[in-house]
């Protein structure tokens, strides 16, 4: 027990050499105790292979039986609708499969498959993936609908749209539309389209952090998590504005950074021509790790209900990761 803890902190001491005094004690504001030695350890640890089974190209038993004939071993991930964990073999026995070669199933991580099981999608419903590039959530919710209603896919760069076209076409996901724009600029051009609309913002990564990868830990710094928040805020807008009265936008980010959680979500509702609340996430769609939202931050008190949203902290499973859920009312 105790080399364990040994090796624990041991870990944890690594990866705060790695960031600056700043950024530590900022996760240290954030984080419980517990929560910030788990979030650090897991930026060393392997993190295990994760897939979900495309259900446009196949059924959970016929992957299954597959993978189990090939003496791999999964388990099923509670909270994650489809989601499978590997614990005997690896990612290249996975990919040698047919299941692997032929788009029957996607390797992602479970906590980013949370966000689109936030959706709660239905089959025929209109819907709008903001920042969709490169396309793990989109083939995610064309699934969900099972390729019926329309699916509008949304990226600001023409590069990552060729890896989006090819993920769809792999997945077989054929109720998506492509856009090449600034999403922002969607709720002028698509005001009161979309039963429900995902904007998985770009952020500053906080929650992925790896070891192996310390350009990350060195281009971390808060005057960039101030630049990315005046966009997302610009994101959430749009989507709002984008989504019918009583349709819903699930807001999303991969960061500790409450300047891109919380402070986002409180600035757009307490604009007085955004009318929408937080709901809450099902709870059979929680995580262990999850934990609720901030009430504060930067000793100001946010002026709305954020209860509903949820941030998962990262550990030996799960990436870090935010989600909220916003219903428009008018």
């Amino acid at each position: 027990m105790d080399e364990l803890k040994n090796s624990a902190d041991r870990a944890v001491q690594r990866v705060e050499e790695l960031f600056s005094s700043e950024a530590i004690e900022r996760f240290r504001l954030i984080l419980s105790d517990e929560d910030y030695a788990a979030a650090l350890q897991s930026f060393s640890q392997p993190k295990p292979v994760v897939f979900r089974v495309n259900t446009l190209r196949s059924t959970v038993a016929e992957v299954l039986e597959e993978i189990e004939s090939a003496g791999v071993v999964v388990s099923s991930i509670p909270w994650c609708p489809l989601g499978y964990k590997l614990e005997v073999g690896t990612i290249r026995d996975l990919q040698a499969l047919r299941c692997g070669k032929d788009g029957l199933i996607y390797i992602q991580a479970a906590s980013s498959m949370t966000a689109a099981h936030a959706m709660q999608l239905e089959e025929g419903m209109s819907v709008l993936d903001m920042c969709a590039a490169p396309g793990s959530k989109t083939s995610q919710l064309a699934a969900a609908m099972n390729n019926t209603g329309i699916m509008v896919a949304n990226d600001r760069s023409k590069k990552r749209l060729y890896r989006l076209r090819e993920i769809l076409q792999w997945q077989n996901a054929t109720n998506v539309e492509i856009l090449c724009g600034a999403g922002e600029k969607l709720g002028k051009t698509h005001a009161d389209c979309f039963d429900r609309v995902l904007v998985d913002v770009p952020c500053s990564g906080e929650g992925r952090f790896r070891i192996e990868k310390p350009i990350r830990f060195e281009r971390w710094n808060v005057q960039a998590i101030r630049r990315l928040a005046k966009l997302q805020e610009q994101l959430l807008i749009a989507a709002l504005r984008c989504v019918k009265v009583g349709g819903r936008v699930v807001y999303s980010t991969c960061t500790f950074a409450p300047e891109e959680n919380e402070c986002v979500l409180d600035r757009v509702l307490s604009r007085s021509s955004i009318h929408a609340n937080v709901l809450p996430i099902p709870k059979e769609l929680l995580p262990t790790s999850s934990r609720s939202s901030l009430s504060h931050w930067g000793g100001k008190t946010f002026a709305n209900n954020l209860e509903g949203a949820i941030r998962i902290v990262p550990n030996e499973t799960t990436t870090g990761f935010f989600v909220a859920v916003l219903e428009r009312e008018h």
